[in-house]
């Protein structure tokens, strides 16, 4: 572990810590910092894409929660033995490149709660975007790191192997997915609403419907989710064989949002495409676990 490693740990721990404040501060709508909560801007801008508040309210904590023991374990590995630490393991588990997409994530995070405050629609669609897109980077390079290397972490380092897979990688996957779904809910508004801060109710912009510009973004979620099951399980299957929080957080989603939509006198269009969503994610999460096991008893490995 050299200076530079050391500075990135810390200011990745530092970006953990002012995107979490400052999302509690967001969602408390404290005067001073915030003019809005995120509650009542989501009911301003309303679309048939978010789901029921109540996933907010059980996601988010879960979210902070698996990615603080994340970041405590990588800073506490600055102190312990070579054996027992990812970042003293050579080569190092834990990659300057890794660390800048961390930091990039959480501090895109911080700065969306501002944007979205101010109620900057399409800044704020770019920022969610860029720390959507940081995660993935972020868990790519770490499980590309575990791949290259896994020969030797499985001989002499097979508990640093899968703390790093549960509690660094699935906890990012975990949050990189949930981003994706808030990007998504954030392009859906500003596809709908055109800037409307100081005013009491959001402006469409007329150029498409609510239903209807909800009804894209499923469709566009759809088209993800059939990608990313390609790119997963034959594209890049030997870097990401043990994500497995992706399409968990997806069926949440999903259910709280036909739960949402159930309750609408014209939800009616997005229910079928949002019960559609579902039912692709649940056949693929399921053909995702059955093509794993059957690779891991063709290999000789226990999954």
């Amino acid at each position: 572990m050299n200076k530079a490693q050391f500075v990135l740990i810390l200011a990745a721990f530092l970006s953990y810590l002012s995107s979490f404040f400052l999302s509690f501060l967001g969602a408390t709508g404290l005067n001073g910092v915030f003019y809005n909560n995120l509650s009542v801007l989501d009911k301003k801008y309303f679309q048939q894409v978010s789901p029921e508040p109540i996933a907010f309210g059980i996601i988010w904590p879960l979210i902070y929660l698996w990615n603080l023991v994340g970041v405590l374990y990588i800073v506490v590995s600055c102190c312990l033995p070579v054996d027992k630490s990812p970042v003293k393991i050579t080569p190092t588990l834990v990659p300057k490149t890794f660390l800048i997409s961390y930091c990039v994530t959480f501090l895109s995070m911080s700065l969306w709660l501002f944007a979205f405050d101010r109620e900057m629609l399409g800044p704020a669609f770019a920022i969610l975007l860029l720390s959507a897109v940081s995660a993935y980077v972020a868990v790519g390079v770490s499980c590309k790191a575990v791949t290259d290397n896994l020969k030797i972490l499985e001989r002499k380092y097979e508990a640093v192997l899968w703390l790093v897979r549960i509690l660094v990688q699935n906890g990012l996957s975990f949050l990189g997915t949930w981003l994706t779904v808030a990007t998504l809910l954030n392009l859906t508004t500003f596809i709908i609403y055109k800037d409307s801060f100081g005013l009491e109710a959001a402006v469409l912009r007329g150029d498409i419907s609510m239903i209807n510009g909800s009804t894209l973004i499923l469709f566009i979620l759809l088209a993800i989710v059939i990608i990313w099951f390609a790119l997963e399980n034959f594209v890049f299957e030997k870097y990401l064989r043990y994500i497995y929080t992706v399409y968990p957080v997806l069926i949440f989603a999903l259910s709280f949002l036909i739960v949402k939509l159930a309750a609408l006198p014209d939800g009616n269009q997005n229910l079928i495409i949002a019960s559609l969503d579902l039912a692709v994610v649940v056949i693929a999460f399921t053909a995702r676990i059955t093509l794993e096991v059957l690779r891991n008893k063709h290999r000789g490995v226990p999954l």
